[in-house]
């Protein structure tokens, strides 16, 4: 079943309805983190009616914006927002789940070198893409943002103009979330995206075939148990004197990216893992030439048009003849 992408840089997930996607699946949708979520979730295994699926559809619901009321940066209660108001060097104590997230947030940073680093809302902030305004940056390294204690189960800031934002791993880890709940409901077959940039496939669709999702350029991506993280640059800009600057910000220089690079798509088995990768790769496109240590595949956008992608998965399909000259395939 392929869902066809509007003229938007990522991807649009929508699948056309139908008589059959009607007695399998359910649609539900909501509104949270700052997007649209919607999930066709699969009532065929086991035998489930509509109401069931509903009921399944608004439990996922909650739990979104449960999460959202504590990694909002725009909620002034929320986790995320409290620690970015606590001085340098205070602990503040969390809970397991967003101590895990935040491992893992540190994981991708080291990963990455630096690329992914949720500390960029410090930049956010300095560039004017918040309203709220930064303190000076001169002199500020982003390279150890916070410290995380395991036993205390602990976060603390490292200097006072730093500020988190998980924005570019948030969705993600909702959809992982979702397809732990799914799983737990032996539900086999569900498609659910966040916002079009943030997808994750379980199973098959209505004709039984794995999701397909449409990158751009005549390529797709199946997704059977694999989420896809889709980064665009220039998703989000602001002027600055006489040049439109992106909100896709460069934690190892604290200044807005500056390459060929339109957007970034990764599939990876974990969604959550699958937005970092995405969001890295959109700033430092080299790192490409690392991720085959960890199973994934990447396709990188260039404003010319070019083509570069690393496919270990196997995920990706052409529509049409690829030509060497139009798409450079990185096997290594």
């Amino acid at each position: 079943m392929r869902l066809h992408s509007t003229p938007r840089p990522c991807v649009l997930p929508r699948p056309e309805p139908s008589d059959a996607s009607a007695e399998l699946f359910v649609p539900y949708a909501f509104d949270a983190m700052g997007c649209r979520f919607e999930l066709l979730i699969g009532i065929d295994h086991p035998v489930l009616s509509r109401g069931d699926g509903l009921a399944i559809g608004e439990e996922l619901r909650d739990l979104v914006l449960d999460w959202h009321g504590r990694l909002s940066v725009f909620e002034p209660g929320s986790i995320v927002s409290l620690i970015n108001h606590d001085p340098a060097g205070i602990e503040r104590a969390i809970d397991d789940e967003l101590f895990e997230l935040f491992t893992l947030c540190e994981q991708m940073r080291q990963q990455t070198g630096g690329a992914f680093n949720i500390a960029s809302g410090t930049l956010m902030h300095a560039h004017g893409f918040r309203e709220e305004g930064a303190e000076e940056l001169d002199g500020l390294s982003l390279a150890q943002p916070i410290l995380l204690d395991q036993h205390r189960r602990t976060i603390t800031k490292t200097d006072n103009p730093i500020r988190l934002d998980l924005g570019a791993i948030a969705k993600g880890h909702m959809l992982d979330l979702i397809a732990l709940e799914l799983k737990e409901l032996r539900i086999a077959n569900a498609f659910i995206h966040g916002g079009t940039s943030s997808v994750l496939g379980l199973g098959v669709g209505p004709d039984g075939a794995p999701w397909t999702v449409r990158l751009g350029a005549e390529l797709d991506v199946q997704l059977n148990g694999h989420g896809l993280g889709v980064s665009e640059g220039a998703s989000q800009t602001r002027m600055s004197g006489d040049r439109a600057v992106g909100h896709v910000m460069d934690p190892r220089s604290c200044a807005p990216i500056h390459n060929q690079i339109q957007r970034s798509a990764c599939v990876h088995k974990s969604a959550a893992i699958a937005d970092a990768y995405s969001t890295a790769c959109t700033v430092s496109p080299e790192l490409l030439q690392r991720l085959p240590a960890d199973p994934c595949t990447m396709v990188l956008f260039e404003h010319d048009q070019t083509i570069t992608m690393h496919d270990p998965l196997s995920v990706v399909r052409s529509q049409t003849q690829i030509h060497t000259d139009q798409l450079l395939i990185d096997t290594d």
